[in-house]
């Protein structure tokens, strides 16, 4: 078998070949490699493509699907958050049926956007006046949406069929040239046919080692015996094997040792200090009863919190539909402060609030675990005798909700990576303090999911982290 990282590439193969057979076999090779590359940059495209149209198909069904909810939710309650929550889903139809009739030039595809658009156009007039919306005229027009969706997905399967035949026909005729223009060249012939084997066989080899990365099955390297620029193709298919392996790993190591290392002993300290609050231990003073309360408080929490972290590959996998409704945020901040007076008094930390915007559209749930998260993190870098700032200031119509620091900082390397898993800064300054690295990364996480943005701001004088994007909103005093 030719040993193709000997040759290295198809252009030294080819050189090979025009040495070996003059000048006639050249021109067959240089044809042949013209057909080669066409095929392997076609099939490239086509990888590519189908991956686009694949996703798009499943996207517009999403969009479509949260149109209709949100719509019918309004039809039904008719309150301010639910108008807002359809007016966002349908944005997200508009600008998703754009950004594709931006980029596909098939005619049936764009026939469909654009018959889609009308249907929106349709839903959009209606809905002017819902109250004169009857639930069969709904019901009609999200048939027509899931009629013209199922079109666009069979649209996207014929392209698809289309996209792959092409490229099978690309490359018989490239096979069929080559062999023409070698008929009075046998030797030249027998070059080629064995130029084509070698090249064509790994891009056929990837096909079943693609398929099993998008399956999730990432046991089995790639390997692929070829030319180099397909190996390297392989070689980075590989690395991102190994990486998404490695994170799996992570993960059900770091699932494993919360479960086992976590539970018991949070159990022990919990069933003691139940002992030292009910007095069975000796009758203690008021602020030792005061502290077993707030013990009993934080173990509890703590506990919820574990809970919360086992199921945290489930709150990537499978977001489910949020409860997004008007939270009022002083009374959430002022409840999760309390939670950490310990920390605060140990620490002889003072905190200040400053709302400009007094409630928000949020889950109000994992909000209250994006400020506990924060805050925490402030409080494990500041010094002591420091100040923590929590408040809001609006921008250009969004919320932003953020939490200042008086800590070291974090370096500009560590910015970048900051939000990843198990990425820690510096030391905190009580060891007793450090955390699992994962605080950060969960309010990133749930921040997305309240259709925010959490990033990072090196102040003059410490850290502030911002929650940006937030919408306001109204208590609803029904």
């Amino acid at each position: 078998m030719i040993n193709f990282r000997a040759l290295a590439s198809v252009r030294r193969l080819s050189f090979w070949a025009l040495a070996t057979l003059g000048l006639p076999l050249l021109i067959s090779l240089l044809l042949a490699s013209y057909y080669l590359q066409q095929v392997s940059t076609q099939g490239q495209q086509t990888a590519f493509m189908s991956a686009q149209v694949a996703s798009a198909s499943k996207r517009l069904d999403d969009v479509l699907l949260d149109l209709e909810r949100s719509t019918r939710q309004f039809r039904v309650l008719a309150d301010d958050s639910r108008l807002q929550l359809y007016l966002s889903q349908r944005q997200r139809v508009v600008q998703t049926l754009a950004e594709y009739q931006q980029h596909t030039e098939d005619p049936s595809l764009l026939a469909i956007l654009e018959q889609l658009q009308q249907q929106l156009h349709l839903l959009t007039e209606q809905m002017a006046e819902p109250e004169a919306l009857h639930r069969t005229e709904l019901d009609h027009l999200f048939i027509g949406f899931a009629g013209l969706s199922e079109q666009f997905d069979l649209a996207s399967q014929a392209l698809v069929e289309q996209l792959a035949a092409d490229l099978q026909a690309t490359s018989k005729r490239a096979q069929q040239r080559l062999l023409l223009s070698m008929l009075s060249l046998p030797f030249a012939l027998a070059a080629a046919v064995m130029l084509v084997f070698f090249v064509t066989r790994p891009l056929q080899q990837l096909r079943p080692q693609i398929a099993r990365l998008k399956s999730g099955e990432f046991e089995q390297a790639i390997q692929v015996s070829g030319a180099s620029e397909v190996m390297a193709i392989a070689d980075a298919l590989d690395d991102m094997r190994l990486r998404l392996l490695s994170l799996e790993q992570q993960k059900t190591t770091f699932i494993r040792h919360i479960s086992h290392e976590l539970k018991t002993p949070l159990a022990a300290i919990r069933e003691g200090n139940e002992l030292l609050y009910d007095n069975s231990a000796g009758p203690l003073n008021a602020q030792q009863q005061e502290i077993t309360e707030i013990l009993r408080e934080s173990s509890l929490r703590l506990q919820q919190l574990i809970e919360a972290l086992l199921d945290f590959n489930l709150l990537l996998d499978m977001p489910g539909e949020q409860s997004h409704r008007a939270v009022e945020l002083r009374p959430l901040v002022e409840k999760v402060v309390a939670n950490h007076r310990l920390s605060l008094s140990s620490q002889d930390l003072s905190y200040h609030l400053a709302f400009s915007e007094p409630t928000v559209m949020a889950n109000q749930e994992q909000l209250r675990v994006i400020i506990d998260n924060l805050l925490s993190n402030a409080i494990k870098f500041s010094p002591p005798g420091g100040a923590i700032n929590l408040g809001t200031f609006v921008e250009q119509g969004s919320v932003y909700l953020y939490i200042d620091d008086q800590g070291e900082g974090i370096s500009d390397e560590l910015q970048q990576r900051i939000f990843q898993p198990f990425v820690q800064g510096q030391v905190a300054k009580e060891p007793r303090l450090k955390g699992s690295g994962l605080g950060l990364t969960i309010a990133k996480e749930l921040v997305e999911r309240q259709h925010a943005r959490l990033r990072y701001q090196r102040l003059t004088e410490g850290s502030r982290f911002i929650v940006e994007g937030l919408k306001g909103g109204q208590l609803d005093e029904s």
